[in-house]
Formats: C-alpha cells, sequence, structure tokens
C-alpha cells in the first residue's frame, strides 16, 4: 500500500508577531506546499488551529480582520503590556517581562492577582474567535501545546476542545490566567516546546517546515544584580528549548518581525505580510520538500 511522505508545519509563540503565520500559510496554500500535518505553541496554535476550522488563508484574513475590529479585543488591555522602548532596542516578549519585573509592574500584580488581562477577558477572546468543536474533527490533525506547571510535563492537546487547547497554549504566566484542566495547571507552551516540531512528527509529518518569530537572546549589560541573572538564564533556557526543536526541521523559516512589539497588534497587515515574504524567498527550499513527498510515494510503492 502506498504511503505518501507527510509535511507537518510547526507555528512557534510570539504573540502579535505570530500573525505573520497567517502569510506563510498563505503563501504554502498558494504554493500547493502540502500541509498535512499542522502544531502549534500560544499563537502559533491560535493561527493554525483557526486555519483549519476556516479552511483557507483568505478567509483566515478576513476572520483575523474582524478579531482585532471586535468589542472583546479593543476592551482587551494590551496597552499595558507594551513596552515603551525608551531607546532600547530590544522588545521581544522576555525582554518586556524583564522591564515589567524591574520597575516592579509585574511583581506588584502577581501578589494582588493571578494575571494581568482576566480569566473572562482572555476566554471571551478566544471564545469569540474560535467555534467549539473538538480537536479530532478538524479536516487535518492538530496539535496545541502547553505545560503543566503542577507536572512538569508537557501537555500536547490532539483530542478534545480546540477552545481549551489553544487557551492552554496561550496561557503567558503572570499575563494570562492559567488553565485548569483534569486536576492541571496549564500555562502557555513556549516554556517546553516553543516551536512545536516533535509534536509534528509525533502526529505522523515525516517533514516539518518550522516558522519561528522569536528573537535572539541579546546581551545584557548588567550582571551583578540577582534579578538580572535569574530572568538572562531564563532567557537563554527557552531559547535552547527553541533550538533543539529547531535541529529537528527540514526547514525553518524566520520572518523578520523583531522590530515590532509582541503586544502590538496595529502593524498586523505588516506581520502578515512578512510571512509572505520569508514564505516566497524560500519557495525554491519548500517546493524540494514536495519534491521529496513524490520520491517517497514512488519509493514506498515499489517497496509494497
Amino acid at each position: 500500500m502506498k504511503k505518501m511522505l507527510q509535511v507537518g508545519v510547526a507555528l512557534g509563540g510570539g504573540a502579535a508577531r505570530g500573525l505573520a503565520h497567517i502569510g506563510v500559510l498563505e503563501v504554502l496554500e498558494q504554493a500547493q506546499i502540502p500541509m498535512d500535518v499542522i502544531t502549534g505553541t500560544s499563537m502559533g496554535a491560535l493561527v493554525g488551529g483557526l486555519y483549519l476550522v476556516e479552511g483557507s488563508a483568505s478567509r483566515l484574513i478576513e476572520r483575523m480582520r474582524q478579531f482585532l475590529a471586535s468589542k472583546a479585543f479593543q476592551s482587551a488591555p494590551f496597552e499595558r503590556l507594551r513596552e515603551r522602548r525608551n531607546n532600547e532596542e530590544n522588545s521581544g516578549f522576555f525582554s518586556a517581562a524583564t522591564a515589567a519585573i524591574r520597575k516592579g509592574f509585574l511583581y506588584s500584580y502577581s501578589l494582588r492577582r493571578q494575571s494581568i488581562i482576566s480569566e473572562e477577558v482572555f476566554s471571551q477572546l478566544i471564545n469569540q474567535t474560535l467555534p467549539d468543536i473538538r480537536i479530532q474533527d478538524l479536516p487535518r490533525p492538530f496539535a496545541a501545546v502547553s505545560l503543566d506547571v503542577i507536572s512538569g510535563k508537557e501537555v500536547v492537546w490532539t483530542k478534545g476542545s480546540l477552545r481549551q487547547a489553544v487557551l492552554a497554549s496561550s496561557a503567558i504566566p503572570g499575563f494570562f490566567p492559567p488553565v485548569k484542566d483534569r486536576g492541571r495547571l496549564l500555562v502557555d507552551g513556549n516554556w517546553t516546546s516553543p516551536i512545536p516540531v516533535r509534536p509534528a512528527r509525533r502526529l505522523g509529518a515525516d517533514a516539518v517546515i518550522a516558522v519561528d518569530i522569536s528573537r535572539d537572546a541579546e546581551r545584557q549589560q548588567d550582571y551583578q544584580r540577582g534579578v538580572n541573572l535569574i530572568l538572562r538564564a531564563n532567557l537563554l533556557l527557552t531559547a535552547a528549548l527553541r533550538e533543539m526543536q529547531l535541529e529537528e526541521a527540514d526547514l525553518v523559516l524566520r520572518p523578520e518581525v523583531g522590530h515590532i512589539h509582541w503586544a502590538d497588534f496595529g502593524p498586523a497587515e505588516e506581520l502578515v505580510d512578512l510571512g509572505r515574504k520569508v514564505a516566497r524567498s524560500h519557495l525554491d527550499k519548500l517546493r524540494r520538500v514536495t519534491r521529496k513527498r513524490k520520491v517517497w510515494t514512488i519509493f514506498r510503492g515499489r517497496a509494497a
């Protein structure tokens, strides 16, 4: 029996920068690059799940525009999460969190409440974006990644509620509330699989296209204070986890989104276009994946 090589797409986390995933998916779709399996972490989980729900990149783009214009999104306090640069070059998520901790902003919030954005607002954002369907009812295999902070184990959602899976995968500690599920306390998958290449392979992908929208861990100047050392070590650990996953990818796409703040959804169209740009620049390499798919089918057919 013939078995076609299965191609997976692994979409990394990165909050607003994750809108670049939409442009990547659009180009893959237009170029007829197969996407047999889709996995996502955090914003990658939201975009990947919504793409499978909508069925096409054009419908996904329209859905994104409706979401960003909705009252639920407009009422969410994303402005509070946006770090004013003040001539600082670095605007990554962990850098913004570092600055918030230094200023006592996140610390004071964490003493009084579980997260900056309430559970009600967080749930409303996801529920108005995604329909209440089961992951196993999607047209293609999909997985969202989260971390159970009680057991320390990675949780890969391949069945059950799509909404619940995306909520759990997107729950950035301190910023968004954790998700309680069957005795587990689940947070953002960036702490275990920043770019879920391995989950894509476990779902059956033989080749994986990874989309990395993170920033490199820039050097700090001040290593004299303990808080800087702790935060720096955490950032390097996350970068190491990301690189471990990327080493197992067949192709890595890196949209140039580093100049846009992780909490700034204003330049949404620009972010989508940056995704298109990087995918188009790698079309030859992407098509090689398709050619491998054809060779794999011939080989498997003869072997059978």
